[in-house]
């Protein structure tokens, strides 16, 4: 390096330490920066002694007017100071203010969204707890119609399973009855009537030494309800109840009877009239009889 870049650098080192360099020498001092190491540090030494230059100075009274203006000015930027704390003053004490009006507004709005919210899921929540009471009324409705129709079903079922029994024990009476009748062996007794205007009669079919008989009666007529047409067995000493019957509107009627002991031991049979809620009345009236 040539002793006038040397001179320069120092110049521009020197006049940046005191502030005064124009943008050409900005420029320039910053080349140099750049380029060396060693002037940034010269740089920074300068600063320091231009800024310890104004203590070195020895201190000088200065004249009276001169202090009073300086004091004036000083009182006058210690007014305008206040001043603008005054000013601005306002402004700070309202920000706080202003962040809580802002705050309070949000948690009203909030708390107005989540009422709304709330009113909204009750809406909801009632609407669904009437479809559902809608729903179980329709439930219970329907199972009340299904109870009502199983009742009638087992009424009706129960009428069957009567009727079944009757048609069950009717089948049986009339096997019964062929069997008597058709098999070898079976001694039959004839019952006539006791007046001369009933063309009424009936026949026995029965085994010797059996206790069990049918007896087949033709030609009698209906009675009223309460009154029955019973028949008996009667071995010359004393009257045996053997059963009752009535007879369709023909006059058909066949009665199975089981005497207590063997049919063939008792000698006479007959058929009364006689009331239903009275089986053995003192005075009857027999309208067919026979003898065994």
């Amino acid at each position: 390096m040539h002793d006038s870049d040397t001179e320069q650098e120092q110049s521009l080192l020197a006049a940046a330490a005191l502030g005064s360099l124009d943008p050409t020498d900005l420029a320039a001092l910053e080349q140099v920066l750049v380029r060396s190491p060693t002037a940034r540090s010269e740089l920074d030494q300068l600063r320091e002694v231009v800024a310890l230059l104004p203590y070195a100075a020895p201190p000088i009274t200065p004249p009276a007017h001169v202090r009073a203006l300086l004091m004036e000015r000083i009182a006058a930027d210690q007014a305008a100071r206040r001043s603008s704390k005054s000013v601005s003053s306002p402004s700070r004490t309202s920000r706080p203010m202003l962040a809580s009006l802002f705050s309070l507004t949000v948690v009203i709005v909030l708390l107005g969204w989540f009422t709304f919210t709330l009113q909204q899921q009750v809406i909801a929540i009632n609407e669904t707890n009437q479809r559902l009471l809608v729903a179980i009324e329709q439930l219970q409705a329907s199972v009340t119609a299904g109870e009502e129709r199983q009742s009638q079903l087992t009424t009706q079922l129960a009428s069957y399973e009567q009727q079944l029994a009757r048609l069950n024990e009717q089948i049986a009476q009339e096997r019964l009855l062929v069997s008597f009748v058709s098999a070898p062996g079976v001694a039959t007794r004839e019952l006539r009537p006791t007046r001369g205007d009933l063309a009424a009669r009936g026949e026995m079919y029965m085994y010797p030494g059996e206790t069990q008989a049918v007896v087949i009666f033709s030609g009698l007529p209906p009675l009223e309800p309460d009154r029955i047409y019973r028949f008996w067995l009667s071995d010359g000493v004393q009257r045996i109840a053997a059963g009752s019957f009535q007879v369709d509107a023909t006059g058909l009627a066949t009665l199975v009877i089981t005497a207590p002991r063997e049919v063939n031991t008792f000698t006479e049979v007959m058929v009364t009239v006689e009331p239903v809620t009275n089986p053995t009345p003192d005075v009857v009236e027999v309208i067919l009889t026979g003898t065994l």
